[in-house]
């Protein structure tokens, strides 16, 4: 049977931030879930989720490495994003819009360029992953002093929302948080917790869930005192299950979540060992 050809979906910034303040008003929890592969796309698409998120740590995570890997030199960041990005998930999501975790630090590519190869193939949000921000001490200040830098990501998400992208913020700490809020005015704040917790490569983070919903209240006000009607939404560390989901939303005054591990490879994780522990259990005749 010949594969039909259809145009797909395309969104414009004014379109997703409408349909994300609708889900607000109407008290719906904002949700937005990391793919690395089509399958994970189309399934997630269909649990209702607001935003799927592609990132270069995301498709080695399906490799089996940890989600750190995407921060180690060991592919090149932005290519392996785009390859699998315009490979495996455009063409499988029907009517879902799809954030891009961008290295703004790539000395590689012209930046203003390869956010148009984005916006091509319909990419409509722009997140800085790779990030600085998740290295601090001596090994920080020496990339910040020589070229590899948090501005960076700033300038970047700020270029990205003149150019009609969602912006969507990665910051770690409160200094960080005011920076880039400040400078770069997203139209989505994520505090990054740190790796998530559970499965086969999680960290086992030593924060508790009430730990992350401290932290991520903290730096939810510093956002919103500089821009109030900023979208919050709460990542990592503790939050693995949708049970510390609904209580990092009980705990804090944000307006959803955003998962990796948490809905893509933990899941995958139990549900093969589980299925494949049932086919070697079955017995043979006689």
């Amino acid at each position: 049977m010949e594969q039909s050809f259809s145009l797909k979906k395309r969104f414009t910034r004014e379109q997703v931030l409408k349909r994300f303040r609708k889900e607000i008003e109407s008290k719906h929890t904002l949700f937005m879930a990391s793919c690395g592969t089509g399958i994970v796309a189309k399934f997630i698409e269909k649990s209702g989720c607001d935003m799927a998120g592609v990132y270069n740590a995301v498709k080695l995570r399906h490799g089996g490495a940890g989600s750190m890997t995407g921060m180690w030199p060991v592919s090149d960041a932005n290519g392996l994003m785009f390859e699998y990005a315009s490979r495996e998930i455009m063409p499988v999501v029907k009517n879902m819009p799809v954030m891009a975790g961008v290295n703004a630090n790539d000395p590689t590519r012209d930046l203003p360029l390869f956010l148009e190869d984005l916006k091509r193939i319909g990419i409509i949000g722009i997140n800085n992953f790779p990030t600085i921000g998740l290295i601090d001490g001596n090994f920080r200040n020496v990339l910040e002093a020589t070229g590899i830098t948090y501005d960076n990501e700033i300038q970047m998400l700020k270029y990205a929302k003149e150019m009609g992208f969602v912006t969507v913020a990665y910051a770690f700490n409160t200094a960080e948080t005011e920076r880039i809020v400040k400078g770069s005015s997203p139209d989505v704040f994520i505090f990054h917790a740190g790796t998530t917790i559970g499965g086969s490569i999680g960290y086992d983070h030593p924060d508790t869930i009430e730990d992350t919903a401290k932290r991520t209240r903290e730096n939810y006000d510093v956002a919103r005192r500089i821009k109030p009607d900023i979208i919050l939404l709460s990542h990592g560390a503790a939050l693995s299950t949708p049970e510390d989901g609904q209580a990092i939303l009980d705990l804090t005054d944000g307006h959803g979540l955003q998962t990796g591990s948490a809905t893509e490879r933990i899941p995958i994780e139990e549900a093969i060992t589980k299925v494949a522990s049932a086919f070697k259990g079955l017995k043979i005749k006689g």
